[in-house]
């Protein structure tokens, strides 16, 4: 065979003296065996670059998010009216606690889970949670749907924090994602005045979310605190369920939290009751949720939150708090606390008194995500005056027509008030009331027609 081409030119031999001929001779001279090994070296690498790839990746997309600035002087915007649309993003617009000019603790991040009632649009469950990521605390405080606001709206039932997200989404002409960002934002703005935390992040979920996560995560167990037996034929709702420690499946949990009082009128739950038991629960879905083989069924509970959450935080942000709270110890580490109040009924709706002095010691005490201590000046809060009528503290009332009113005629506070209930939020002494019925603690049926006037 000539060494010459056709053109001339030096054949190369076999293999010849490139690079990669040398390499394909190098591999043909290896033994059947030796060339196995080779290869499976060779596929180990490249998994072993793409695993790399992947976790570069993960580490971009799952992380915790960034806390919004805080804008100094902090702009002024009043939305108790329900008329003007809440700030867009962040705390753009938003009336913020002074306290939050004070900086921030390291790891400390604040939520906003709020459960919408499908039925009337009303968020009937709203919880603040504080996250330490340092100190690995979780601590959440459930706020009365019937806490009294100060809002221009006449009705009574119109005065309830859990309208405020209804009847702030704007037009329905808006994007619903726009109109629960819209609602949402006004509602931790009014929680910002409740609290002096005003939430960094919201989530708003459906309730009939929580029974297709307890079935994802194989059933929650918790301690039914009494048999529960209603039934209600117009809404197709019928709620059975034995006392005990028991496991819960998906439609056992929803029946519970859905409780409100039996058929024979016992264990009738006002809005206190009703939340203790959501505490209660929620405490026991997230021991469930805070084990390790809960990693697991990750994929499964993305696909839920995708389906029935709106949020203003990334699926990687909830996967990162997720991996981080992984393992914590439930039973020292997270704390569910009730909001303090008082009973008062104003226009034929029950409402509730946020305590001042008690909530200030709550939210000092592992609730504070910021460097300076939440205090009476950093709160709106409504109360009675003792010469009648209501007020707001470090505010002015939006409707003046509750400074001169009293309790209903038709349904008299009791006399003394109860507890503290006609009180201011530090403690001020009501002056007795004719009639002496006492006021009911429980919930009122409203048409949402009524309630939720259209946008």
């Amino acid at each position: 065979m000539s060494k010459y081409n056709s053109r001339g030119g030096k054949r190369e031999a076999p293999g010849g003296g490139s690079l990669w001929g040398r390499y394909r001779l190098w591999v043909a001279g290896l033994s059947r065996g030796a060339r196995i090994r080779y290869r499976l070296c060779q596929v180990l690498a490249v998994l072993a670059v793409a695993a790399a790839g992947l976790t570069l990746y993960l580490r971009s997309w799952i992380r915790l998010p960034t806390v919004p600035e805080v804008p100094s002087p902090p702009p002024v915007v009043d939305i108790g009216s329900g008329s003007q649309a809440p700030p867009d993003v962040g705390y753009e617009g938003a009336e913020l606690p002074d306290v939050m000019l004070s900086g921030r603790k390291e790891g400390y991040y604040t939520f906003l889970l709020a459960g919408q009632d499908t039925s009337s649009g009303a968020t009937d469950t709203m919880i603040l949670i504080t996250y330490d990521t340092k100190g690995q605390a979780i601590s959440a405080i459930s706020l009365l749907r019937d806490t009294m606001v100060n809002t221009s709206a006449k009705r009574g039932a119109q005065k309830r924090l859990n309208v405020v997200f209804a009847r702030n989404m704007g037009d329905r002409s808006l994007p619903d994602g726009k109109r629960v960002e819209n609602g949402m934002n006004a509602l931790r703005q009014e929680v910002g005045k409740l609290t002096g935390i005003y939430p960094d992040f919201y989530i708003l979920v459906e309730w009939e979310a929580i029974g297709r996560l307890v079935e994802a995560i194989g059933g929650v167990e918790f301690e039914v605190p009494f048999d529960m037996n209603y039934d209600d034929d117009i809404q197709d709702l019928h709620i059975h369920q034995k006392a005990g420690l028991r496991l819960l499946n998906g439609r056992d949990a929803m029946e519970v939290l859905r409780f409100r009082k039996n058929n024979d009128g016992t264990h009738k739950l006002g809005d206190a009751g009703r939340t203790q038991i959501q505490r209660d629960f929620l405490t026991a879905v997230l021991k469930k949720c805070l084990t390790p083989e809960i990693l697991l069924k990750l994929p499964a509970l993305a696909q839920i939150f995708v389906d029935n959450v709106n949020t203003d935080l990334t699926l990687g942000n909830i996967l990162a708090f997720a991996q981080l709270a992984v393992g914590m110890d439930t039973e020292q580490n997270v704390k569910f606390a009730a909001m303090p109040y008082t009973d008062t009924y104003y226009d034929e709706a029950s409402l509730a008194l946020v305590k001042q002095d008690e909530l200030l010691e709550l939210l000092n005490d592992g609730f504070n995500p910021y460097q300076g201590v939440i205090g009476e000046d950093d709160l709106q809060l409504m109360y009675r005056r003792s010469g009648g009528g209501y007020g707001v503290t470090n505010g002015t009332l939006a409707d003046p027509a509750v400074g001169r009113g009293a309790a209903s005629p038709s349904k008299p506070q009791k006399p003394g008030g109860g507890d503290n209930a006609g009180g201011s939020p530090g403690g001020e002494a009501a002056p007795e009331q004719s009639g002496g019925e006492e006021a009911p603690s429980g919930v009122i049926s409203i048409d949402p027609a009524e309630v939720f006037p259209a946008a």
